[in-house]
This record gives structure tokens, C-alpha cells and sequence, in this order.
């Protein structure tokens, strides 16, 4: 099967025509009950991107989006290191390319000279089903707990 992944605009994901249906499968999969209803917000990722704080992107089998991820890179105060946080990441569950998509983040964010990138993924999900077989490479280092304020 013919697949590229490649760094891509917001706007691309966006505007594709399989973008909003693939969206939607990313919500329904990932989404977080605490949080609410997903409302991605077009204007924020193009100004991340503008900003150069963030990166996008897409993955395509036989020429079709079937996913798509965002990259955030920032120097923490903490540390006063770049380190990467994987905003968004998410394949369809027909397309077999998520380790390819992973692979363009880790390599981006490296790139950008980051120390490390961080991953998180709602507990059982496929993500973090891949997480934990790949343990050799993605170390489970943290633990994210939520709590409902609103």
C-alpha cells in the first residue's frame, strides 16, 4: 500500500474533503468526557503554525487523508529545554500508518532540537495500546490525571 506522510498547513487537513469526517472518527475515538464536546478551532492551529510553535501533519494512503497529527515545540522554563507534546495524532482505523505518522513527529521535533516528545493518549485506546508495545522507544513516565472544574 502506497502511503506519505508528510509536514502539511492546518488549512490542508481542513480543507480536505476528508478532513471534517476524519475529525469527527478523532473525536468520537480521543475525545475527553471532562472536557466536552471537541470544538477544534481552525484560527488557533494556523497561529500556532504562523507563530512556529506548532506543525501539522498528514497522512495519505493511496493519495486519501487517513490521518493527520500536530506538533507542539517550546522551551519549558523548568528545564529551559525544547521539548515536543503530540497536540493531536489520529489514523483511521481502516489505514495502517500511525508508527509512520509518529515517526515524522519524532523526527520534527528532533529537528527542532528537542530533548523529548510527549505522547498522551486516552486510557485503552489504540494509541496507547501502540504506546505500551513500543515501551522499549516511548517510556511511560508520567501519569495525566483530569479533574473537572466547569
Amino acid at each position: 500500500m502506497t502511503t506519505e506522510v508528510r509536514a502539511c498547513s492546518s488549512a490542508e487537513i481542513f480543507d480536505d474533503p476528508l478532513g471534517p469526517p476524519l475529525i469527527q472518527e478523532y473525536a468520537e475515538e480521543c475525545g475527553n468526557a471532562l472536557i466536552g464536546k471537541p470544538a477544534p478551532r481552525r484560527d488557533m492551529y494556523e497561529n500556532l503554525e504562523a507563530s512556529g510553535l506548532g506543525q501539522c501533519f498528514a497522512a495519505y494512503e493511496k493519495g486519501l487523508l487517513v490521518g493527520f497529527a500536530m506538533v507542539l515545540v517550546c522551551v519549558v522554563p523548568h528545564y529551559g529545554l525544547s521539548l515536543a507534546n503530540a497536540e493531536s495524532l489520529f489514523v483511521t482505523r481502516s489505514a495502517h500508518c500511525g508508527g509512520q505518522l509518529m515517526k515524522a513527529l519524532d523526527d520534527y521535533a528532533a529537528a527542532q532540537g528537542c530533548v523529548t516528545i510527549f505522547y498522551t493518549a486516552p486510557v485503552g485506546s489504540r494509541l496507547a495500546k501502540l504506546l505500551f508495545l513500543c515501551a522499549d522507544e516511548y517510556v511511560n513516565t508520567n501519569h495525566v490525571f483530569s479533574k473537572r472544574l466547569a
